[in-house]
């Protein structure tokens, strides 16, 4: 007997979640809200914006500053690139936090915090050239 009760107790569970998932998508139909498939989210979870800010806020000639933007998470990796001899890691900083400064207005953030600590890079290029990159990789909230 008490098998038979929980057989249908789950049963009964089932078919409201079924009507209840059947409604919300009805629901959203005639709100005009287009249904979310898995492909859309998938695209939307990868897609990535590479931004050039158009106001550097450098001084050195070879610097130049790149933000990744991934609006589905709220985060931010920013690059400031220069020539190794005329790198200096405080004039870096000060560049990315005032390109940060512009790019929270600009989205209209509240704050970030920072997800993992500075990074310093130092390389060689294509062209056999030395160059040095900073990186700083942040969460913003509304």
């Amino acid at each position: 007997m008490k098998k038979i009760l929980i057989a249908l107790t789950c049963l009964l569970a089932f078919t409201s979640l079924m009507i209840a998932q059947d409604a919300s998508v009805n629901q959203a139909a005639t709100l005009g809200v287009p249904e979310m498939n898995a492909d859309t989210f998938e695209e939307g979870k990868t897609k990535t914006e590479i931004i050039i800010p158009e106001n550097q806020h450098t001084t050195d000639q070879s610097a130049v500053v790149k933000i990744e933007y991934l609006p589905i998470y709220d985060e931010v990796r920013i690059y400031y690139e220069c020539m190794y001899v005329t790198y200096d890691r405080g004039e870096a900083m000060n560049t990315v936090l005032q390109c940060l400064a512009d790019f929270q207005q600009e989205h209209k953030y509240y704050s970030y915090r920072y997800l993992r600590n500075d990074k310093e890079r130092f390389f060689k290029d294509d062209k056999g050239r030395r160059k040095a990159q900073y990186m700083s990789y942040l969460k913003f909230s509304r």
